[in-house]
């Protein structure tokens, strides 16, 4: 039955439509509901609380807490680096005068007053001598003050900078907010006894300021860390306890938690904690949401995908039945049709296919049958070759009954020389057959021409068990044979090497008369009337292809002649012939 165009079938009627209808149901459905959920649920809080947001707090932290701790040490320079100031302190240290005391405790309130005013974050500043008593401060403070006792963030250029801790205040309560502080030595080498600390606190609102707001929708835990990894500060010390190693407190802290870290240029380090509640309160509704879609996706798949099935299954069944009548018989039957666009075109292509190796089967036979015939026709032509064996074999029996042993060598060699030509071993030989081959041959010459002539033959004996082409050499040493029949004296010189690559490096030379160089360029591209001319017939023509066809346009004959200086014949034989060309002899393999 004819097929029908597609364009009259109905759209659910085709695989492709009912596989397009199937994925916008089971794909394209779910995904733009669970992406409609996904976006109205995760909108604002990805918008307000993305985590490069937190970070980015984070670093805002570190950079507070920096700028605090760059105040207090410039603070510290104030009277650190005044030598006037260094000189007030240390007479001050120096003499039992009360006026003079009385003066310097005046200059000294007045120069802390000024840097209280000018200085944001600083808040108790006091003078220690070297035993760490105070000697003057800006606001009542215990007597002494240790500063051993007090965790350290950074240490650079004799300054201290202490991690939050309990203000030396005099009247301070233990809930108050933990100081930043910073500790200054000013040493004087030529009397010891003279140095002096310079210690200064952050006003009391410093961490608060800093730690203590909603920045990130929850509250957070803060860590300090000094270039060790230590803890020097935490909010939490119950886990987190001040002095041990941040990776050892990790493993006994909160699991769950959001951490975030932010890096000071000294090595020292701001760790952020959140419990994520809010993240974890929307990312719970989404998973379940999620769940309940993705299940109902899941029911709605699996039925489309059974519709899909069925679908597909019956006309493959068609198909496979099809398919083992056409390779269990040979009867033509009826076609069948599944009224499914696609199907039905695929199988008007089987049909076709199927007449055409049909078709093909009866072709084969037919040739089969030509085949025969040649078979037969070959058998018939080789009784030619046969004929003429046999014949020469009855000449040489003749000739030895005759006693003619000349005519019994000739026929010998000749006898060889033509079973050898036939090439019945196939198209590749050992260079130790195709040299016993051309020693035939030029003995059969010795016979054949009355003057002398001598044939020097040098082969490598690596070179012995290569293979190249059968009878490559004799249309060579013919050419060679031919000058040197120019004078009594010719010689001809057949070389044979292996090169590294395991190739062969062929010569053959003579010293006949030679070519002009205009003959050796027509040669070279194959020019016959030149090598009439000069007496080369069709041996160096045959040698020259013969070494193209199985081993590539790359290779060949080389001549290289000059009048009245001979000639020399070169030939490179690859180790391999190129693909396609192996041959399946012996000498081959």
């Amino acid at each position: 039955m004819p097929l029908l165009p597609r364009g009259i079938y109905p759209f659910g009627r085709t695989i492709k439509g009912r596989m397009t209808l199937i994925l916008l149901l089971s794909s394209i459905a779910p995904l733009a509901l669970l992406g409609a959920i996904s976006y109205s649920s995760f909108h604002s809080f990805l918008k307000n609380t993305l985590t490069s947001g937190i970070q980015e707090n984070v670093n805002k932290e570190l950079t507070g807490v920096d700028n605090v701790l760059k105040n207090l040490n410039f603070a510290s320079q104030q009277l650190a680096l005044d030598i006037v100031m260094v000189e007030y302190i240390q007479e001050y240290m120096r003499t039992d005068d009360i006026l003079v005391k009385q003066d310097v405790i005046k200059y000294v309130q007045d120069r802390m007053t000024l840097i209280n005013y000018s200085s944001p974050h600083a808040g108790i500043l006091t003078i220690l001598d070297g035993n760490r008593q105070i000697l003057f401060q800006s606001f009542p403070s215990q007597d002494t003050v240790d500063l051993d006792r007090y965790p350290i963030l950074h240490e650079a250029k004799g300054v201290s900078y202490q991690a939050p801790h309990r203000s030396v205040d005099k009247y301070g309560k233990p809930e108050d907010d933990p100081v930043f502080s910073l500790a200054r030595k000013v040493t004087d080498y030529q009397q010891p006894e003279l140095s002096f600390y310079v210690y200064i606190e952050s006003n009391f609102q410093t961490l608060n300021q800093l730690f203590g707001g909603q920045q990130y929708g929850e509250q957070a835990t803060h860590l300090l860390l000094d270039g060790d990894d230590r803890i020097v500060y935490s909010e939490n010390t119950e886990l987190y306890p001040i002095g041990s190693v941040y990776e050892a407190a990790m493993k006994v802290g909160r699991a769950g938690e959001m951490t975030f870290v932010a890096a000071g240029e000294q090595n020292w380090k701001l760790i952020v904690f959140l419990k994520g509640t809010v993240f974890q309160s929307e990312l719970n509704n989404w998973f379940t949401q999620f769940f309940t879609i993705g299940l109902f996706s899941l029911i709605l798949s699996a039925v489309l995908a059974i519709i899909a099935w069925r679908s597909i299954f019956r006309p493959l069944q068609t198909f496979r039945k099809e398919i083992e009548w056409m390779g269990d018989n040979r009867i033509v039957r009826p076609r069948r049709y599944m009224q499914l666009a696609e199907f039905d075109d695929l199988l008007g292509r089987f049909y076709r296919m199927r007449d055409r190796v049909f078709d093909l089967l009866k072709e084969i036979e037919y040739r089969e049958r030509a085949r025969s015939r040649i078979e037969v026709e070959k058998l018939r032509f080789q009784i030619n070759p046969h004929f003429i064996h046999n014949t020469l074999n009855t000449v040489q029996v003749i000739a030895k009954v005759n006693k003619q042993e000349e005519i019994v060598r000739l026929i010998t060699y000749f006898t060889r020389i033509l079973h050898y030509n036939l090439g019945k071993e196939g198209a590749f030989v050992h260079v130790r057959d195709e040299i016993v081959n051309l020693r035939d041959y030029l003995a059969l010459q010795q016979i054949r021409y009355n003057h002398a002539f001598r044939v020097d033959i040098d082969v490598d004996p690596a070179a012995e068990d290569n293979v190249l082409p059968r009878f490559v050499l004799q249309p060579l040493v013919e050419n060679a044979l031919y000058h040197g029949f120019l004078s009594d004296d010719g010689v001809i010189t057949v070389r044979i090497v292996q090169e590294e690559d395991g190739g062969l490096r062929i010569t053959v030379a003579d010293n006949g008369v030679g070519m002009s160089e205009e003959t050796v360029a027509m040669l070279s591209r194959g020019n016959r009337t030149a090598g009439r001319k000069t007496g080369m017939g069709i041996g160096l023509s045959f040698a020259h292809q013969l070494i193209q066809t199985y081993y590539g346009e790359a290779h060949g004959l080389e001549i290289h002649s000059r009048p009245g200086a001979g000639t020399k014949l070169t030939i490179r034989i690859p180790a391999k012939p190129q693909e396609g060309m192996d041959d399946d002899s012996d000498a081959a393999s």
